[in-house]
């Protein structure tokens, strides 16, 4: 590694809440690096250091425009991609680089996942009470099949089903519906940590918001953390604690929601806030959008490095960038 990452990887360390500072990290990401060789002589950098922590029981909201890294910083982290380099370290174990039988059971067993496109994730020739019980039957969980009946029975009550559904085929829900049985699958298997990968965004405006709240009164009363990856800012707003700005593969901007919305200071996540409609049509008449263009912004991602500007929020620039900014 070069003295110029090796300065990059570095995070500054910043205050901590009082929350956080009583209690270690759930999920550790020291400098990720997911890249692609598309041949001999392009690669393509999807992911390009990115470091951040998750807290037992929070929600923190990954977002960034399409092509970011955002869905491929997830599929790293639960082990679908295989990490080019970096450290994953989960709840005390380290699950990046080669992983033994053991590190292997902790990952599949305390970190699940929620994918983008309810009816792709689930098998159509399998009931639902066999979808939802697969982890169980994987990791024989259950001592026996009225066990096993009455666990599903019981997380699919919390997602809001009923057991009719459980003897039903996928093709036969709505999208919402279906949505629910993929939380119902991830919640089987009591995980600490939840990797919701634009688990909305396929769905009907009314039927996010149902599937969102759903998300959080499970997190009341369960206490799983979450890392909600979605492009749309408003419902990262509602839903998450401290928010991360992805772009081009890198974090560019990280804080709690209130720091990131009331004082966005990276170019970048300033024209993303500035994009969302308001529902005051007369303030909407005067909202301003600002454009961003990476190419001719002069800004050099590969050169900033990571400041602490208070509290926990943090941006990715040069010392001369981040204090124009500040002064901004």
């Amino acid at each position: 590694m070069s003295d110029h990452e090796m300065e990059k990887s570095t995070v500054v360390r910043v205050p901590e809440t009082a929350a956080q500072s009583e209690r270690k990290p759930l999920l550790t990401v020291k400098n990720l690096k997911q890249h692609f060789r598309v041949s001999r002589k392009f690669t393509v950098k999807a992911v390009d250091g990115v470091s951040f922590e998750i807290y037992p029981g929070e929600t923190y909201g990954l977002v960034g425009e399409s092509g970011s890294g955002k869905s491929t910083i997830g599929r790293s982290i639960i082990r679908l991609y295989e990490p080019t380099d970096g450290e994953v370290d989960f709840n005390g174990v380290k699950i990046s680089g080669r992983l033994g039988a053991k590190e292997l059971e902790h990952l599949r067993v305390k970190m699940q996942m929620i994918f983008q496109d309810p009816m792709a994730s689930l098998n159509p020739r399998k009931k639902v009470m066999d979808i939802v019980a697969q982890g169980l039957d994987l990791h024989h969980m259950c001592k026996n099949a009225k066990e096993r009946e009455e666990r599903v029975y019981e997380i699919l009550n919390m997602v809001g089903l009923s057991k009719e559904h459980a003897n039903r085929y996928p093709h036969q829900f709505s999208g919402g519906q279906r949505q629910r049985i993929g939380i119902a699958r991830a919640l089987i298997m009591n995980p600490d940590l939840i990797i919701a990968d634009e688990a909305i965004s396929a769905l009907d405006v009314s039927i996010q918001a149902q599937v969102v709240n759903l998300m959080k009164e499970v997190q009341e009363s369960t206490g799983t953390a979450i890392l909600f990856i979605a492009h749309d800012l408003s419902m990262v707003k509602y839903i998450s604690d401290r928010i991360g700005v992805l772009h081009l593969g890198h974090l560019l901007e990280s804080g709690t929601k209130d720091e990131i919305f009331s004082h966005p200071l990276h170019p970048y996540t300033k024209s993303l806030l500035s994009a969302i409609p308001l529902p005051n049509p007369e303030v909407e008449k005067s909202r301003r959008a600002v454009t961003y263009d990476y190419a001719s912004s002069g800004i050099d991602y590969n050169k900033g490095t990571v400041h602490n500007v208070g509290g926990t929020h943090r941006v990715l620039g040069t010392d001369e960038e981040v204090a124009r900014w500040l002064a901004e």
